[in-house]
């Protein structure tokens, strides 16, 4: 299904089952077809479940304008609205998940509940914080966004299931990185920690334990200053927790929202 934004950029979106709503958030280059082992799962759970592909991503209309975390957040607001999505569930991954941080900022009444997957608050490293996306700085982060990191996202792949899907869509709708390079020095030039600091939102972080971008400690770091904010390490699994282990994961997920 196809929704259109005020700045008249065409989003394509799934909404499937029944209940409560819950909202799947999309990292940077990503698909909706990366929550294929999340979206059953949640409908026999008794959530209807929405997930999305950002502008210039997936099968949504590609576009020169709009490529930052404010306007992808515009973008969420204004198709949770026109499904007349008055509050929610927000689940993200990565770059997803700093687009909730947004959200929780701009319209905090909307989130019942943030879950948070991979993804530290601030993304640059610096001599008080070491926990931001591998060793970029301020300094060197617009030169290091120009190239691909050279690690592997994964530890062990991706599900089966979940892989086929993701290729097919990936072959369907090729994303062009360099086209969206400017969404990503927005995105790496972004601190949320105030706002996760002030937050009254129930908000859970995914850590990786063997993630290739993010050291774990940066979530022990917020639940010190927040005690609506707790955590839980995973393992083994890379960046792409829900996709590489989705059975543990989803076991936790069930937990987490009883």
């Amino acid at each position: 299904m196809l929704f259109k934004t005020s700045d008249n950029v065409k989003i394509n979106y799934e909404l499937t089952g029944k209940g409560k709503p819950i909202v799947l958030v999309n990292g940077f280059g990503a698909y909706q077809e990366i929550w294929s082992a999340q979206v059953p799962f949640l409908n026999k759970l008794g959530y209807q479940v929405l997930t999305y592909d950002h502008r210039n991503m997936g099968k949504s209309q590609r576009t020169e304008k709009g490529h930052t975390i404010e306007r992808l957040t515009q973008d969420l607001n204004e198709l949770t609205s026109f499904l007349k999505i008055k509050q929610a569930i927000f689940m993200g991954h990565s770059m997803g998940a700093s687009i909730i941080f947004c959200l929780m900022k701009n319209n905090p009444k909307l989130v019942k509940q943030a879950l948070l997957i991979d993804q530290s608050p601030k993304m640059l490293n610096d001599e008080n914080w070491k926990y931001g996306f591998m060793d970029y700085t301020k300094e060197n982060y617009l030169k290091k966004c120009q190239e691909r990191p050279r690690v592997h996202e994964t530890y062990n792949g991706l599900d089966d299931n979940v892989y086929a899907k993701l290729m097919k869509a990936k072959k369907a709708n090729p994303f062009n990185r360099k086209d969206n390079v400017d969404l990503l020095e927005n995105h790496m030039s972004l601190d949320w920690r105030r706002v996760l600091e002030k937050t009254t939102i129930p908000t859970t972080f995914f850590v990786a334990k063997e993630s290739p971008y993010y050291r774990e400690g940066y979530e022990k770091k917020l639940e010190q200053k927040n005690s609506r904010i707790n955590s839980f390490i995973m393992s083994p699994t890379g960046h792409v927790i829900m996709a590489e282990i989705p059975q543990q994961f989803n076991i936790k997920l069930k937990d987490i929202l009883k």
